[in-house]
């Protein structure tokens, strides 16, 4: 492998300031579940006593028995509202739990976090503009972005009982002064902090413990039961604006993701037959193998763990390596790798 050659074709597509997308994996280094672990979860703490919702949940626990996947199980069997209702909350419950002990841990030591670091280098070296996609619930995303002192647009006020709008993002927010510039996170399948009023009003509140009596965490799951629910606000818009980032952006940088979204990944997918896209991740997923490197895509380049701490690579100028000794799977190695070339390219110009 030409190795230089790799690096400056990192440097070139990350120069391009790419669109970042944030699977689960991107949230694991933090405490929060996986998908099997939240499958896991599930199985073992909720139970219901009518038999039609019993015989329902007993279906769901075999389904994902056989198939190890949450999410293909949730495609596969169609809940009734009771148990959706029920499997919503213990998820909330789930990753909320973990989600506030990982906000502690920004407290005490956000300026180390590889995801904040990647954030104030990008916002360094663009427009003072950085967009993320994610499927995920937890605030990692927030958390990083106000590490990294930008400010952050989800689509909802900066109060402490937020209300959504479909046009906050289109302010000159990366202009505004005190901050490193602006993160848009559009968050696909909604967010923790986002809840449904009895009024049917949708609203952020942050940071919240515990559900809000008579209030409808807005996180929505697969399924049938999913596009219902993201007809509407604040799904309509946050769809619509992660399909204009997909669709504009220079690039991807992909982090944890699998790949498994069937909103997000159709997107993407069709872009990357044009654009490049760089992905690391602890494992590859087949779906992930397959939409890259058996696709049309022309520029990948995918990293995953090999053997403990190596790193296979697989480049599409390059072919398949591994490189022992160093994980630049993981985005704190990941990190080292672009900002020592950022360095290095830097040193050579000004001697030149």
């Amino acid at each position: 492998m030409d190795f230089d050659a790799l690096l400056k074709q990192l440097q070139d597509w990350s120069n391009k300031v790419p669109l970042l997308v944030l699977g689960s994996g991107a949230s694991v280094s933090f405490g929060l579940p996986s998908m099997w672990t939240l499958g896991e979860h599930l199985k073992h703490t909720l139970n219901f006593e009518e038999d039609p919702d019993r015989k329902q949940f007993e279906a769901f626990k075999r389904s994902l028995e056989e198939t190890k996947d949450l999410e293909k199980t949730l495609l596969e069997i169609q809940l009734n509202d009771t148990v959706l209702k029920s499997v919503l909350k213990a998820t909330w419950e789930r990753i909320s739990e973990t989600d506030l002990k990982a906000y502690k841990q920004f407290v005490l030591n956000g300026e180390g976090v590889p995801l904040a670091i990647l954030m104030k280098h990008l916002l360094s070296t663009t427009n003072r503009k950085l967009s993320i996609v994610t499927t995920n619930y937890d605030r990692i995303a927030e958390y990083s972005a106000s590490i990294a002192n930008a400010f952050i647009c989800t689509g909802y006020a900066h109060n402490y009982i937020g209300h959504f709008s479909d046009s906050i993002h289109t302010n000159a927010l990366a202009n505004i002064k005190g901050y490193s510039g602006q993160v848009n996170i559009w968050k696909v399948h909604g967010s923790l902090d986002w809840f449904e009023t009895p009024n049917k009003e949708n609203i952020h509140l942050p940071l919240c413990k515990n559900i809000p009596q008579g209030y409808k965490p807005l996180i929505v799951t697969p399924g049938l039961s999913k596009y219902a629910e993201t007809h509407k606000e604040p799904y309509r818009t946050i769809f619509t604006q992660a399909d204009t980032e997909i669709q504009n952006a220079n690039g991807f940088l992909c982090i944890g993701y699998g790949f498994n979204d069937e909103h997000v990944q159709p997107k993407l997918i069709q872009q990357i037959k044009s654009k490049p896209i760089i992905v690391i991740t602890k494992e590859l997923t087949p779906k992930t193998k397959e939409a890259i490197i058996d696709g049309d895509c022309k520029n990948y380049i995918l990293m995953e763990e090999s053997r403990g701490n190596h790193t296979k690579i697989y480049s599409s100028n390059q072919g398949e390596h591994t490189i022992e000794g160093v994980s630049y799977w993981q985005l704190s190695e990941y990190i080292k790798l672009r900002i020592c070339l950022n360095l290095f390219i830097i040193s050579c110009k000004s001697v030149g």
